[in-house]
This record gives structure tokens, sequence and C-alpha cells, in this order.
């Protein structure tokens, strides 16, 4: 809102003039003090001579015979036609003051000026036929005799290029050096929304080429240059092209500035028609199109009093664009554009500007509307909701680049960590196979290539067998060990629950491992009562069982026992596995339940192991919310304990 108000006070600028209605020709400022940045506003009803070009020397000979409202076109006034040629003339009491000026915005087409029987300006030349007459675009100032109280303007006007003719805009009386303040910051208002409207221009081309999907922006930029071209040409602008190009026809200028204004018509329901493609109807842009290339092509072959003659049609077509944008905006909004909605506030907030634009300029029913720079203004207010609508896609965008970079980061953590332990996981994979597995195979091997080269005796063989036996279980007993670590690194573990019976899996594993129990004359005894049943995840249980039966039997001495008992107590499962063997240090017993960390130490027969067993009895009975404990003191054994609650 901010925005708006500089725009409507910028508006402002140069027009905060003093009315003093001009009578019949007459106008009596003796009492008026010029200077304090208020200029005179002469309008009013001026002398008016139709068809004659007169002169000081025999205007006195002519009676005025009609009168005609200043500011205005002739041909909307009377039975006067658009082309032709008309004299002015208007008195002036002025008080006692010096270096006042007069100075006329627009005069239509041509124009000579006598102040008290002395030419003082002519811009273009002024003539009753076409070929005795030149025009010229630009602004007037006369400065007015000193000391001199009573003035007698006469003013020549002709006009054979422009769609209306005659004084086109209020003519201002102030101190010289104060209008040209006014009409310098008039000007800098022009140029600034001209510059402003140029920069934009740029900036919607700029997005034009960087995305291959933005025609949108092709279409508002092209906009925003034929509204910025209009207001450096257009009667009532800066005239900043003209006077840099003087050499440059007056009607080169006004077909730019009205092409501009008539493409308009097929370029806005364009803009619209790309910006929301699934919303906008097709069919009446041939209808908007049609009518900007007729208009424009009436602007390359016909003068300007033929196709200004036209503009009436270029606003139909602007009524009808906005109709077309409101509609179109409305129906995006509707199915859940968010976008759309700031484009319809834009549109709607623009609309009051450029309909007073064209009501001031209408053909038929024209409005006196004193405001100036209205389309550009209108333009500029709908730039910044569309300038707001792409800064919050730009900070959206980089929100969503800032949450994307920390995603991406987080992936490639986890991805390094991922990496990392798999190549751990391959690390210790070949250490086992190359040392603890390979180890036993090499003993098997010998031990065959022995017996088939007939170097050992049969009784000789069957001596070996049985420690075969033991050293097979305990690599099948290793290999197990490192396929389920192996799985839980790379995969993760998998649950499941099921009833069974743990006597029964108690005895399995006393079986499994009888012989290498009975190399070492230990005795395994299974205390569970053969009805104790329980559910739980089965394979998970029987390898936490498997592994702390291999490692009793792995640290106790020849002839001692291993003993696997159970018990129920508030709902918890306690499983027990007691050896009478080496046992272990306050320092071992905390290494072995030490999170990630594998300790192995040699059986009482050098037996080795890899270290997993108990990290992955302890990880896999988490799974399934049991935990494991250890007693146990040197020379007198261990007892390992594992609870499981019967309800996890």
């Amino acid at each position: 809102m901010k925005s708006i108000a500089v725009i409507v006070l910028m508006m402002s600028l140069g027009q905060s003039a003093t009315s003093q209605p001009v009578v019949q020709g007459r106008v009596n400022l003796s009492q008026h003090t010029f200077g304090n940045g208020h200029p005179v506003d002469l309008s009013g009803t001026w002398g008016f001579y139709w068809n004659k070009l007169l002169t000081p020397e025999d205007i006195d000979r002519h009676q005025i015979s009609q009168w005609i409202e200043v500011p205005g076109s002739w041909h909307r006034q009377g039975p006067y036609s658009t082309l032709g040629f008309a004299t002015y003339r208007l008195a002036l009491t002025l008080p006692d003051q010096n270096n006042l000026s007069l100075y006329f915005p627009i005069i239509n087409a041509s124009a000579k000026i006598w102040i008290n029987g002395e030419l003082v300006m002519e811009t273009g030349r002024t003539g009753t036929g076409k070929n005795s007459y030149s025009s010229k675009l630009s602004s007037t100032i006369v400065s007015l005799p000193e000391k001199t109280r009573d003035l007698d303007i006469i003013m020549q006007v002709a006009n054979y290029s422009y769609f209306s003719g005659g004084v086109g805009a209020t003519p201002l009386l102030d101190k010289t050096s104060s209008l040209h303040i006014q009409i310098n910051n008039s000007n800098g208002v022009k140029n600034f929304f001209a510059g402003s409207l140029i920069a934009m221009f740029m900036y919607q081309l700029i997005l034009y080429l960087l995305f291959q999907r933005g025609n949108s922006y092709l279409w508002l930029a092209l906009i925003c240059l034929g509204v910025a071209l209009r207001a450096l040409i257009t009667h009532g602008g800066s005239f900043l092209l003209p006077t840099l190009y003087p050499s440059v026809d007056w009607e080169y200028w006004k077909k730019i500035e009205f092409g501009s204004v008539y493409a308009i018509v097929a370029i806005f329901p364009l803009y619209v028609y790309h910006l929301f493609p699934a919303h906008a109807p097709k069919k009446p842009l041939i209808i908007f199109i049609t009518i900007a290339i007729t208009l424009c092509l009436a602007v390359m072959v016909t003068p300007q009093y033929r196709y200004g003659q036209l503009l009436e049609i270029s606003h139909i077509g602007l009524l009808l664009a906005f109709i077309y944008a409101v509609y179109s905006i409305s129906k995006a909004w509707k199915s859940g554009n968010t976008d759309a909605r700031i484009i319809l506030l834009g549109v709607l907030a623009a609309f009051p500007f450029i309909l007073a634009e064209i009501l001031k300029n209408s053909v038929l029913y024209p409005v006196n509307i004193q405001f100036m720079y209205l389309v550009e203004s209108g333009v500029l207010v709908f730039l910044l909701f569309q300038v707001y609508l792409l800064a919050n896609h730009y900070a959206k965008s980089y929100k969503s680049l800032e949450t994307l970079n920390q995603n991406l980061e987080m992936v490639v953590a986890e991805r390094t960590n991922e990496l990392t332990t798999a190549n751990a996981v391959k690390n210790r994979l070949l250490s086992v196979l190359s040392h603890d597995i390979k180890s036993p195979l090499n003993s098997l091997q010998g031990i065959l290539q022995l017996y088939k080269s007939e170097a050992l005796s049969k009784e000789e063989f069957g001596n070996f067998t049985q420690r075969l036996e033991g050293d097979l279980s305990k690599t099948n007993l290793l290999v197990e060990n490192i396929l389920y670590w192996t799985a839980s690194q790379l995969k993760g573990v998998q649950t499941k629950r099921e009833r069974f019976n743990l006597h029964v899996v108690i005895e399995e594993n006393c079986q499994l491992f009888r012989s290498i129990a009975d190399i070492k004359k230990i005795t395994l005894q299974n205390n569970t009562p053969e009805s104790f049943t329980l559910t739980a995840d089965r394979d998970i249980l029987n390898f936490v069982i498997r592994n702390l039966m291999a490692n009793a039997i792995k640290y106790s001495f020849e002839g001692g026992t291993v003993t696997s008992m159970a018990h129920v107590a508030n709902q918890v499962v306690t499983i027990q596995v007691k050896d009478e063997g080496v046992g272990m240090d306050e320092t071992t017993l905390h290494s072995l339940l030490t999170p990630d960390r594998t300790v192995s130490s040699p059986g009482t027969r050098l037996e080795k192991g890899t270290g997993l067993g108990l990290i992955l009895c302890r990880e896999y009975l988490q799974r399934v919310g049991g935990t494991l404990t250890i007693e146990s003191s040197p020379g007198k054994g261990s007892i390992i304990s594992i609870a499981i609650p019967l309800k996890n």
C-alpha cells in the first residue's frame, strides 16, 4: 500500500495549478502573486476563429463568431473537422511582475504565437494546406514581455497530421524559473516511470531467456516496453526520444506510440494465457490477435489522423482483455493455483488506472481527468504484485534448496556410513576367511592327503576322525556366526515369534557339541524341565544358546561340566549357561560388555574364535527385548544369563 501511495503522490507532481478560468477570451490576474509554486491554470473559453490564420494586423477586422474550450480538440466542440486550421486569442491582465512565461504542454500539431503584435514562437509550420504545413512534436514555453500589464495573445494552430487538433493540454502561467522547475519535475517523474518500465522490460526479458517455458515473461516484457515507449513519446509525456532524435519525422514517433498501444490488445491476453494455459480459453486469443494485427497494419499503412480514429476500438479490445484476464485467473484460483490470487489482485488494482486513461482519451465520450501517468502507474502497480510473486517464489526455492542440501548431506552421510560399514564387513570377512576358516580346512585337507597317499593307516586315520569332527563343528558354527553377522550389518535383523519347547532346543545344541565336549572330557547337562515352553523367536534363541554353549566348552578345563538351565520369574524367562573354566577378570569382562568392540582370547586348548559370538548374541537379544549378563571370576568359571520377557 505504501508503494501505491508513493505512485499517487508522484502523479500529483506538477498538477497543483491555481485555477483561473478564462471567460470569453479574457482573464484578469492583476491581483495574483506568482512564484509560489502554483502556476495559473489558463483553462476556459478562448476566442476562436475557425478556418482562419489571422495575424495581429488583421485580427481586429474579424469579429469573434465563437468561443472554444481550452484545453480540448476543436472537432469535439463543434462542426469542425479534425484536419484544418484556426486562430486562438486570449487577453491577459497581469500584475506588475517580471520574468513571467506561458507554457503550452501540447499543441496539435503546429503553432505560431504573437504577443502584443510581436512574433515570439513558432513550432512546426502553420499553413492552410498540407503542402504549406509541417508538424513538430514538442511542448512550447513563451517568455512574456517585461513590465507589460495587458497582453494580447494571438496563436495560429494548424493540424493535418494528428487525429485531434487544437490545444490539447492546459496552458500554464507562472514565473519562468518556477515553470522550468515544474517542467523539470514533471519530466523527471515521466522519465522515472519510463526508466522503471524499461528496467522491468530487461528483467522480464532475462527471465524469459533463462526459462525455456517462460513465455509469460516475454509477453510481460513487451507490455513494459510498449508502455515505456508511450511515456517517452506521447503528448503529455517527456518527449525524450523526439528530443534526442530531432531528425526523425513526427509521424514515425506516432506510429511507434500507437503501434505499441494497439499491440497490447493481443499481448496482454497472451500473457494471461501463457501464465495459466490450463485455465485460460484459447479461442478468444484469435479475436484479440486479429484485432491487434488489424490495428497495427492500419498504423503502418495509414496516416496518424486515420489510425488515430481507431483508438476507440483498441479501448474496447483492452476492456475485453481485462474481462478475459479476470475470468481466466479466477478460474485458475478456484482450481487451487495459489499464484493466481496475487495476479488477480494485481490486475484488479491496475484496472482503475487503465479505465481512467481510456475514459480520458475516449473519442466518443471523453472525461476530463487531470491526473497524468495513468497507464504507467497502472502497469507499475501490477508489476508490484508480479515482483512480490517472483520474490516469494525465489524465497521458497531458496528454502527448498537449503532443505534439499541438508537432506543431501544426510543422505551422503548415511551412504558414507553404509559404505564404511560394508567395507568393515568386507575386511572382517576376509580376515576370518583367511585365518579362522582356512586353518581347519587346511588341516582336513592335509589329513586326507596323507591318508590318500597311504602315509596313514586306517587305524591312525580313525584316531583323527573325532578331532576332525570337532574342527568341522567349530568351523560350521564359525561360518554361521559370520553369515549372521554379515546379514545383520548389511540387511538388519528380522524377528518372528513362535511357540516352542526350550528343553528340546537346548538338547539339540548339546547333541551338536557332544563330540567336541568328549574330546575335552566335558559333561554337558540340560537341567531345563522337559515341558518348558515359551513364545519367542526360536532362531534367535537357538543361535544365542549355541554360541554360549560353544564359548563355555571352549573355556572349560578337561573333565569339567557345562550346565544349561532355565526358570521363569515375574513374566521373564531366564536361561543360564554355566561352566567351570578359566573365568574372566574385570577388564576382560568390561571389554566383552562394551559395544562395538570384539574381543577373542584362545580357549583352554588354544581354540581360536572371531570375537563375534557375544556381540551377535547381545544384538539379537535386544531385537526381541532381551538382555545378556555375565558373572565371572578368574579360575572359577562363568555364568552367562539371558533374560527374555514373556510379553514383548
